[in-house]
């Protein structure tokens, strides 16, 4: 084992001690997701042809697929709304619940007086929030933005504040004994060490993004978007566009969250959660 250890510090050994072959690693991170999803999408195939499933009930992923490559155009545009109304408030959310995160880290009243308010916007029901947002701004993105930022917020203020709490207190008390500013310490030993928590927070909130963004749009008086062509296509007994709807979301929050974990192993390479154990 120490020699292991001595070759993999050396560089001669990968990080996983050499037990993983030079193509699996490529296979489990592009090819393994898709895999799992063929059977997905391949069980659910199987299921609707051999029960004999009326389409009313449960199309199979074929038809709806077909449906999506006939309307390429339609899906597009309502992507994009809902994917726009999805980002905004997921940055919205990531830069207000940095700031709050800051402050609370920096003062124990600041976190007392904080603390209440969160638990408040995390127990209420968001989605009962949207007609009011509608009455407030009418009828312009703003409430499915604002919807969809209350979904993300809490687990980012949350991690936040654990990340920016969870500094080494050795290379901390190094700082200050050399006259490091306040500003010297969030920017060089806090932010890093709250990076790994923010990453792991924004693989979730991207998803709770979308789906604040969706919820926005069914209750927000949107009158695009694939929340409110999913809504249309549940009262006109549309099967296809519903389902179309449905699975263009779904792959959106794949992607998103695919993006977002990219982004995570290049920016933290340096970090212990990316290493292969």
């Amino acid at each position: 084992m120490s020699n292991v250890l001595r070759a993999r510090r050396s560089g001669s050994v990968p990080a996983d001690g050499g037990a993983v072959g030079p193509g699996r690693p490529w296979f489990g991170a592009y090819v393994a997701p898709f895999v799992g999803l063929a059977v997905l999408f391949g069980g659910w195939e199987l299921y609707v042809r051999l029960a004999g499933v009326s389409p009313l009930t449960l199309p199979a992923p074929s038809r709806v697929i077909r449906h999506l490559a006939a309307e390429p155009t339609f899906y597009l545009r309502n992507g994009w709304v809902t994917l726009a109304e999805a980002l905004l408030g997921f940055a919205l959310a990531l830069t207000v619940a940095l700031l709050v995160a800051t402050a609370m880290a920096h003062s124990r009243s600041v976190e007392r007086a904080t603390m209440p308010v969160i638990v408040l916007v995390q127990s209420t029901p968001v989605a009962v929030l949207a007609p009011i947002f509608l009455l407030w701004f009418g009828f312009s993105p703003t409430p499915k933005v604002l919807v969809a930022a209350l979904f993300a917020f809490v687990p980012f203020v949350s991690n936040a504040l654990t990340g920016l709490r969870s500094v080494d207190q050795d290379t901390l008390e190094v700082m200050r004994s050399v006259d490091a500013g306040t500003w010297e310490v969030f920017w060089h030993l806090r932010v890093p060490h709250a990076l790994p928590a923010l990453f792991a927070a924004g693989r979730i909130c991207v998803s709770l993004a979308l789906v604040g963004a969706v919820i926005g749009e069914l209750y927000g008086g949107s009158t695009e978007g694939l929340g409110y062509q999913a809504r249309i296509a549940q009262s006109r007994s549309l099967v296809d566009q519903l389902w179309g709807s449905v699975l263009s979301l779904a792959v959106m929050g794949i992607l998103l969250t695919l993006l977002v974990m990219a982004l995570e192993r290049r920016l933290l390479k340096w970090h212990t959660s990316q290493s292969t154990v």
